[in-house]
């Protein structure tokens, strides 16, 4: 294969499908030049010039173009279109060189075409809840010499989503604490991993629905500088708190039991407790513009009207307020 491209989100894969190319040449060859460029700094030419010179030791060269999505979609200063220039590079791809494109977003053309002739051109999809559990079971057994129970599968990827990356990361740091037994288990993933974005998410509700603004603004910062927690997260949950207060309280007034409320909200526990009894307390009207009033905040924030951190501190504050009374 004198040229790759490999496409997609999950970097997993696209790490792995790396090495088993450059794995490939390595056989193929011996000991080959590995040469990586940013598609967003890199220049047509610079790259042509790597392709077609010849090594100084006459070994074979893996040229890696990082971000290729904007790097085919750049212009020289020739004007020359690197999409275009790729599609005629690929009709006479030199032999002593293989050329991998990288992308996490790709727009397909004729350059896929021309690769697929005479080369591969490969989306990685991301792995689906399902397959991500049955995933991490293998991945835990061939990496890392341990059994990982379906159960504690389960909520690894119901705590850490289907990033694989990240739950690579994870399993590692499982497998140490696995013991003789080297079986990870439910019991491990609740001792050892993180909070789920469910639960993150609680920490700043649950502080927000007490109307203590100082308690509610030094939680905020503790999730923001300490516990490094992304800004959307966080903005997410109080948004997703305001609509489910005011969902609550639609069903409420239209004489729905707290029972198919809880069915219908998913408000279980304690955290369904608290928002069921804050809803009791407060006019529909009232709740309904604490909505919209987070809605606009966001909307803010994303157009950058206004500044992320400031958005949330000054949407806690209104929500604290507007709970508190």
């Amino acid at each position: 294969m004198r040229m790759v491209i490999l496409h997609g989100k999950e970097q997993f894969l696209m790490q792995r499908y790396s090495e088993m190319l450059q794995e490939a040449l390595v056989s193929e060859y011996g000991a080959i030049d590995v040469v990586t460029f940013d598609g967003e700094q890199a220049d047509l030419a610079t790259v042509l010039d790597e392709v077609r010179t010849f090594d100084l030791l006459m070994r074979h060269k893996l040229i890696v173009i990082d971000k290729a999505d904007a790097f085919v979609a750049s212009k020289d200063s020739s004007k020359t279109s690197p999409r275009k220039a790729l599609e005629r590079y690929a009709e006479s791809p030199v032999e002593h060189a293989t050329v991998l494109l990288r992308a996490t977003t790709w727009r397909p053309g004729k350059l896929d075409k021309a690769v697929d002739k005479m080369g591969l051109v490969y989306k990685l999809a991301q792995l689906s809840e399902t397959d991500s559990m049955r995933w991490c079971v293998g991945r835990a057994k061939k990496a890392y010499d341990c059994e990982c129970e379906p159960s504690a599968a389960q909520l690894l990827v119901q705590k850490i989503g289907i990033s694989l990356t990240r739950l690579d990361h994870e399993l590692q740091k499982l497998s140490s604490v696995a013991g003789e037994t080297k079986t990870i288990t439910k019991e491990n993933v609740v001792s050892m991993v993180g909070l789920s974005r469910e639960e993150q998410a609680w920490e700043i509700q649950s502080v927000l629905l007490s109307g203590n603004l100082k308690t509610a603004m030094s939680k905020l910062e503790e999730l923001l500088h300490v516990s490094r927690q992304p800004k959307e997260l966080l903005m997410w949950s109080i948004i997703d708190l305001t609509r489910r207060l005011n969902a609550t309280s639609e069903l409420l007034d239209c004489g729905r039991s707290q029972g198919e409320i809880r069915k219908s909200l998913k408000l279980f526990g304690p955290s369904g407790d608290s928002i069921i009894a804050k809803a009791k307390s407060h006019k529909t009207s009232e709740l309904a513009a604490l909505f919209t009033h987070a809605v606009a905040v966001d909307v803010k924030t994303r157009s950058g009207l206004l500044e992320g951190e400031h958005g949330l501190e000054q949407l806690a504050v209104h929500v604290c307020e507007q709970l508190r009374n």
